[in-house]
């Protein structure tokens, strides 16, 4: 599934742990519906195309000293859909090459923006020598917005309604399939997800709400039993996932710090367990390599699902655990 950014998954733990003041709360609430947009268009290419249709999600690129942002690649036939997805509210006008909000004109020009990365990728593709065109998609996912464009455009242009037809008609083409990896051509030029240069200060850390939070609540009174911590409203977790994903927390939210005992002690509260902690940490976290033992250990900045990405089907065992007989028996 597409991941959220850094920026995202930063405001969303902070969120759970003290207030955002209104432009931390009006930015978490537009990348929320970004995502939201986004996740819709790839639920709707899978359910027209297939799941097995030949795409590229969420990419950056940086290509001869250009950086590149991209939603999503789409291959039919021998034409690349370059996908640019937008959230926006209300009704847009194009013309005289101009964006038009009402009587307002913007400053930013979207379709500026989509051909830099049709031709970024254009280049690419060249560069080894694999013959696919590139076609800039801008696609308006919200279905309460629209663009009406009054110019002549090289670029197909999206309302949401319009999407199911326009993937139907692409259902249509025969994909044939490429003799090059196109994916590895382009993959060549990957770079690593942006991360936020917004710090959250340790001096800051007893403005927070401390503990264990309850992913269906939200709420911060969690017991902690023998297999499982257990929450009021009827949620129950494994210990060892509720203790490690509470530390990917602390991660997220203090993501230009290591990972320390002493932090994760005022972090995690008064009724913390401080060996199963000391424990958790050895065993799935990285020591640093340091003649400083305050060093700590390596924090990855991201929230559990993604850190531990690669041990999914593992930590789905060790969800088990909260089935268990005696497993909420108070330790």
């Amino acid at each position: 599934m597409r991941r959220k950014s850094h920026k995202l998954q930063v405001l969303e733990t902070l969120s759970t742990r003290k207030k955002l003041d209104p432009e931390q709360q009006a930015l978490l609430q537009k990348l929320q519906r970004g995502i939201i947009g986004e996740r819709n268009m790839d639920l709707l290419v899978e359910s027209i195309l297939g799941a097995e249709v030949d795409c590229l999600d969420d990419i950056i690129l940086e290509y001869q000293g250009n950086v590149v942002q991209i939603d999503k690649l789409l291959i039919i036939g021998s034409i690349i859909y370059l996908i640019d997805m937008k959230f926006y509210r209300g009704h847009y006008i194009f013309k005289n090459g101009e964006w038009y909000l009402g009587e307002k004109i913007l400053a930013n020009n979207n379709f500026e923006q989509l051909r830099r990365a049709v031709r970024i990728i254009q280049n690419v593709l060249y560069d080894h020598q694999i013959p696919l065109k590139v076609q800039g998609v801008l696609a308006f996912m919200n279905p309460e917005s629209s663009l009406t464009v009054e110019d002549s455009l090289k670029e197909t242009v999206l309302n949401f309604a319009d999407i199911p037809t326009w993937l139907l008609q692409l259902k249509q083409n025969t994909s044939n399939k490429q003799l090059q990896d196109w994916k590895s051509a382009i993959r060549n030029y990957e770079i690593a997800p942006y991360r936020t240069k917004k710090i959250f200060p340790l001096e800051k850390m007893d403005t927070l709400q401390k503990g264990i939070c309850c992913p269906n609540c939200h709420q911060f009174n969690m017991n902690e039993n023998r297999h499982t911590v257990s929450c009021p409203c009827g949620y129950t977790e494994a210990k060892v996932i509720a203790f490690i994903r509470t530390i990917c927390e602390y991660g997220v939210i203090f993501h230009n710090q290591n990972l320390t005992r002493s932090q994760l002690r005022i972090f995690f509260g008064q009724d913390l367990n401080e060996r199963y902690l000391e424990y958790l940490l050895e065993k799935y976290f990285e020591r640093l390599d340091s003649p400083n033992s305050r060093s700590g250990y390596k924090n990855e900045g991201i929230i559990f699902d993604y850190w531990f990405a690669e041990k999914k089907d593992y930590f789905e065992r060790l969800a088990e655990r909260k089935n268990w007989k005696n497993a909420n028996i108070s330790k």
